[in-house]
């Protein structure tokens, strides 16, 4: 009978026959046997031979209809119970397999015999992963007792008496291999994938429950490596990823997948090992444990049991306060400190936690650790070792591809199988690669040329690192910490492959592993990456806490040596920037129905990039917070499984943050002065023989001295180390000072124009306005400001018209009326804070707000600042722009020649007035003449020139001075007004004779005639008798100081001539002060035709070339044509010359 016409409907009641304690319904448990019982049996002819039955494919169809329209579809184990119990797969599925021949491979009834039997054998071997939530009461009632099952079908498939089980699964599947991809049809393809998932799920089968009669030996990871080396599945696994991109495509998956299964949980270090180094290791494992052993009856015969520990004891203790703290037990005697460690272990508070609902703390696939035997390593080894050197590239590369397309046969198992295998086969490729050199140089024999990282080429490209980098972000923000574990070990050892590589001797490793470095280092994304994740540990296993500080000290490690190789490093930054919705006005009915949903925004939004220069210290910075600190402390926590590397990788971590980032302060906590001390000298204190032993305890004798300094210094430190450091404080705490915050204004939008070149009216330049918000998309504040208008509009109206009817019933008076108050300003209110947002941010709005009369309220503009129209503005001129805004509104202009509104703006150069600037620059001279009482030059009375000089300071209107006081900063500003000073104090020490004299009122013609005739000297040398030492020596003159000093000057001003074109006023100072007449204007113009040009103001005489002065009028010009602010010329400064012969 067809099992279609017994299936019983789908209920949830369970049958009668379960009721009554039925494991199964009698019925179709009869309907089973009956079908085993037609399929086969042992021969009565020949002992020890299998016979089949008369139709024996039939029966094997109808078991397998059976189970995929019975089990399957009604979610139920019952089929498979039946089954186990009736022994169908040792019984009768394997001795048919082991019927088959080889020459009768080709045999189309024979074949289709094994296919049918891997059609039920596949299904049987299936792993049951099912999840709690979907567990039924069927379930739980058959799942343990299937597992014992398939347990027994690998036991007897590996250990068959045949040897050849699995060279007959993989013949089964030959045939359909053989073809040409594109020739095999839709079932040769079901017959590889039956081969492969068979394979499969005897790899993933394990015992359930070992125990000492059966310790599951016959079945474990090494027997399923032997047999799989021995039937040649290695072989298969090896020729399919090989083909995979050519005739296996959608296969890779499924060959992954065994793979993995064998794979997982081994060490690579222990799996190529030589015999050798395997004894050696063995002899000081045993060594290590007998000595553990030792050092625990030490510990325990202080303790051991006497005659006296049938009696009690309790001890007591008193504190300070009278209160006591009782302990009981013996154990309170053994010791000095054992009593108060009884007494702390009472006092323990364990913080409660929820139920583990979703399985963060569960140990996975990546937790367990597997040994082999020494026939498993060497098998495993040799099938490693091939796996890379020929099928490595093609099928992670096809797997790659698969994950980027996100084909459908890839399952999320699948992606986290992926990366795992991808750590595994490059930690196995590193090692690999240092045993062959080591026995290089123990032999004598150079580096191969050929000995390059090409073998693992295909995940060392830009590819892989975007996809690794891709589903890394996504598993943590989805908080998969199983998967995340997967590409954190990935990424460890990518790191680890670059770094061999930069020290490979071969060239072309070293240039990729610098390519590499600079990609994986130039995405500030995966580094902040990498801290998001050491901050995000909770209570996940310790596998998982391993690699994750294994990850942040091998990626710390190399970044600060390539930021150490790379003075200017740039690193790209990206920022979400989501396009800006404004808020729609409520009662417009169209700007509300084009509002904008979630979706259209998150389309809309878009990248933006940003590069800057990256400073290592920063990021490093990054780490100084305590989520991370408590990451490494609690994975020093377990420094009694820990080796020395990975004790070295915490102390590493803390030594970088209290030594070199010198942050002492965020390690002065309670539970690491308690765990150094544990790890030092408690109880469980780490062996004097640990490798790491030394190192931890520098660290914590030099951590402990300074925290009894800063405690002696700060005795409010002890309350401080019973709580978390907060970001607020640990500023304080270590410096004794607050912060600084520099909280940066807000900056109103760009003031804008319509550009002067476009020679609009008013009105135009408010549709140029009203265009460029249209084009904007930002109707909604044209229509607003309308009613805004139109509001002002009234309210102006109102108060001219109660002013005019006021001063109408005013009584006569011949005194003149006093003159009408100002009607009072109008304030804009925006409707809502985004209108709040735009009127600070948008500078189309606010252009448009100036045109037509509005101004902000106050001149430091924030964004809570109120704009308002002004006083002056009457209800005629608001009506005039309130008629232009509605026109434009209504009919937006269009302009010719594909121009925008936005074309015709330009910024507007916002400069200060020439009146302006020239009263303050006349404050500020007079404000220096009243502070210098000794101005160079003495108290001569002559025409003041400060008209002159006020004209020529700026060809723009604007003083030097002012100018350079704008561009400079405030600590320029700053050093600028010390220079002053200083000056000032200089000039202030000046003791000329032309101001202590007292007789300077009096009249002396000697003297006068002395002055006037060293004046004449000095006017008749000039320019060039400075330049030629010769010209001072006049025939029947007597020579003065000034001339001797000439003279003495000359060779310096000739060999300055031949370095370059300045003379002796062209030193550092540009100009040269000299005390000259009024009346010497001839003189000087006369003699000085080769010499510089000479510009007078007041007493000084300014020096400036020619050239100099066309090339700044040149350069002016150019900037006036850019409208851009003109830069100021260095301020020039003075020298004064002055004669040493005025008392002669």
């Amino acid at each position: 009978m067809p099992p279609e016409d017994i299936i019983p409907p789908i209920s949830d009641e369970p049958p009668s026959s379960i009721i009554r304690g039925e494991v199964v319904d009698p019925l179709i448990r009869a309907h089973i046997y009956s079908l085993c019982t037609a399929l086969g049996g042992a021969s009565t002819d020949e002992q020890g031979t299998y016979t089949l039955g008369d139709d024996a494919l039939a029966c094997l169809k109808d078991l397998r209809r059976w189970l995929k329209l019975y089990d399957e579809k009604l979610n139920r184990y019952d089929v498979a119970r039946c089954l186990s119990e009736s022994n169908l797969v040792k019984g009768d599925l394997l001795e048919i397999l082991a019927m088959w021949k080889e020459e009768h491979t080709n045999v189309k009834p024979k074949h289709r015999l094994a296919v049918a039997c891997l059609e039920l054998l596949a299904p049987l071997t299936w792993p049951f992963d099912k999840h709690n939530d979907q567990m039924t009461v069927n379930h739980h009632r058959h799942i343990p007792v299937l597992r014992h099952a398939q347990a027994g079908y690998k036991k007897a498939i590996v250990q068959h008496r045949s040897g050849k089980i699995l060279k007959d699964i993989i013949r089964a599947g030959l045939p359909a291999m053989a073809m040409p991809a594109f020739d095999r049809g839709l079932r040769d393809e079901g017959v590889i994938k039956l081969v492969l998932y068979t394979l499969r799920n005897i790899a993933i089968i394990e015992h359930p429950a070992p125990h000492e009669n059966d310790t599951g030996e016959e079945m474990n990871r090494s027997a399923t490596i032997n047999a799989y080396a021995d039937q040649n599945v290695f072989d298969l696994l090896l020729t399919i990823a090989s083909g995979v991109a050519d005739d296996f495509r959608a296969h890779d998956t499924v060959v992954m997948e065994v793979v993995y299964h064998l794979l997982k949980g081994l060490d690579v270090e222990s799996v190529f090992r030589t015999e050798k180094q395997e004894n050696e290791k063995r002899g000081n494992d045993l060594t290590m444990l007998l000595k553990m052993e030792d050092d625990m009856k030490r510990k325990n015969a202080s303790g051991k049991s006497t005659r006296h520990h049938r009696f009690g004891t309790t001890i007591w203790m008193e504190r300070t306060d009278g209160t006591r703290s009782f302990v009981s037990g013996q154990g309170a005697l053994l010791g000095k400190s054992t009593g108060l460690e009884k007494l702390d272990n009472t006092k323990k508070w364990k913080k409660p936690r929820g139920a583990d609902i979703k399985g963060v703390s569960k140990k996975t696939d990546f937790d367990m650790s597997v040994t082999l035997d020494v026939t498993a390593k060497q098998n495993i080894r040799q099938f490693v070792e091939d796996f890379v050197d020929s099928s490595f590239n093609p099928l992670f590369l096809a797997i790659r591809k698969a994950i980027d397309r996100d084909v459908e046969r890839l399952l999320d198992m699948h992606v986290r199988q992926y990366f795992y295998l991808v750590a595994w086969f490059l930690e196995a490729e590193r090692v690999r690669r240092r045993i062959a050199a080591k026995e290089r140089k123990e032999k004598g024999l150079p580096t191969a040329a050929d000995d390059s990282f090409g073998v693992v080429a295909t995940v060392l490209n830009q590819e892989f690192l975007v996809c690794l980098h891709r589903k890394m972000t996504e598993w943590f923000d989805l908080k998969q910490w199983t998967e995340l574990q997967a590409g954190m070990r990935c990424f460890t050892q990518i790191l680890y492959t670059v770094q061999d590589m930069a020290l490979s001797p071969i060239e072309d490793d070293q240039e990729i592993a610098e390519n590499i470095q600079n990609r994986l280092f130039y995405e500030e994304a995966t580094m902040d990456l990498m801290y998001n994740i050491c901050r995000s540990y909770t209570k996940q296993p310790f596998r998982w806490l391993e690699d994750c500080i294994e990850m942040v000290h091998v990626h710390l490690k190399l970044l600060e040596k390539y930021s150490q190789q790379h003075e200017h490093m740039f690193v790209r930054s990206r920022q979400r920037q989501t396009k800006k919705r404004n808020e729609k006005a409520k009662e417009l009915g169209e700007d509300a129905s084009r509002e904008e949903n979630d979706d259209e925004l998150r389309a809309a939004s878009k990248r933006a990039v940003v590069e800057r220069s990256f400073d290592f210290k920063k990021f490093e910075a990054k780490y100084l917070n305590q989520n991370c600190i408590n990451t490494f402390i609690s994975y020093l926590g377990f420094y009694k499984e820990l080796n020395e590397s990975q004790v070295m990788r915490a102390i590493k971590m803390l030594h970088r943050i209290f030594e070199k980032r010198k942050m002492e302060v965020l390690l002065y906590r309670i539970d690491l002065v308690d765990l150094l001390y544990q790890m030092m000298q408690g109880s469980q204190a780490m062996p004097r023989s640990h490798p790491a032993y030394k190192q931890v305890d520098q660290f914590a004798k030099h951590f402990l001295r300074k925290l009894f300094k800063k405690l002696e210094a700060e005795p409010t430190m002890y309350v401080e180390l019973l709580f978390t450091k907060l970001n607020s404080t640990v500023h304080y705490l270590q410096y004794g000072e607050e912060k600084e915050v520099h909280i940066s204004r807000p900056r109103a939008a760009a003031e804008l124009q319509v550009k002067p070149s476009a020679n609009m009216s008013h009105s135009e330049q408010i549709g140029v306005a009203v265009a460029a918000l249209l084009d904007d998309n930002n109707s909604s504040d044209v229509e607003w400001l309308k009613d805004v208008l139109k509001k002002a509009v009234n309210e102006r109206k109102m108060w001219e018209d109660e002013a005019a009817a006021c001063q109408l019933e005013a009584p006569p008076s011949e005194d003149p009326a006093p003159p009408a108050p100002p009607p009072p300003e109008i304030i804009i209110g925006p409707s809502t804070d985004a209108r709040k947002k735009a009127i600070f941010k948008d500078a189309h709005l606010r252009l448009l707000l100036k045109l037509v009369g509005a101004e902000p309220g106050d001149a430091n503009e924030t964004p809570d600042t109120k704009w308002l129209f002004p006083s002056p503005l009457s209800s005629t001129l608001l009506e005039e722009h309130l008629t232009a805004l509605q026109k434009h509104a209504n009919d937006p202009p269009v302009y010719e020649d594909g121009v925008t509104a936005a074309d015709l703006l330009a910024r507007k150069n916002t400069r200060r007035t020439r009146d302006a600037l020239s009263s303050e620059s006349d404050a500020s001279s007079s404000d220096d003449d009243a502070e210098n009482p000794f101005a160079p030059g003495g108290p001569t009375a002559r025409k003041s020139t400060a008209e002159k000089e006020k004209k020529r300071g700026s060809r723009k209107g604007r003083p030097q001075v002012e100018l350079e006081d704008e561009l400079l900063s405030e600590l320029q500003r700053e050093k600028r007004e010390k220079r002053r000073a200083a000056e000032k104090a200089r000039l202030a020490r000046i003791k000329s004779e032309l101001y202590v004299r007292g007789s300077d009122d009096e009249d002396d013609e000697e003297r006068d005639r002395l002055f006037f005739e060293r004046e004449r000297d000095i006017r008749a040398m000039g320019p060039r008798q400075i330049n030629d030492p010769a010209a001072g020596k006049q025939k029947g003159r007597r020579r003065s100081s000034f001339d001797v000093e000439m003279e003495e000057a000359a060779p310096m001003r000739k060999k300055r001539r031949k370095n370059g074109r300045k003379s002796i006023f062209d030193a550092e100072e540009s100009d040269v002060v000299v005390v000259s007449d009024d009346d010497d204007d001839e003189g000087s113009s006369a003699s000085a035709t080769p010499a510089p040009k000479m510009r007078r103001s007041s007493a000084v005489v300014v020096v400036s070339d020619d050239d100099d002065e066309e090339e700044e009028e040149e350069e002016e010009e150019e900037e006036e044509e850019e409208e851009a602010p003109v830069r100021p010329a260095p301020r020039r400064k003075a020298v004064i010359v002055d004669s040493d012969d005025d008392e002669e």
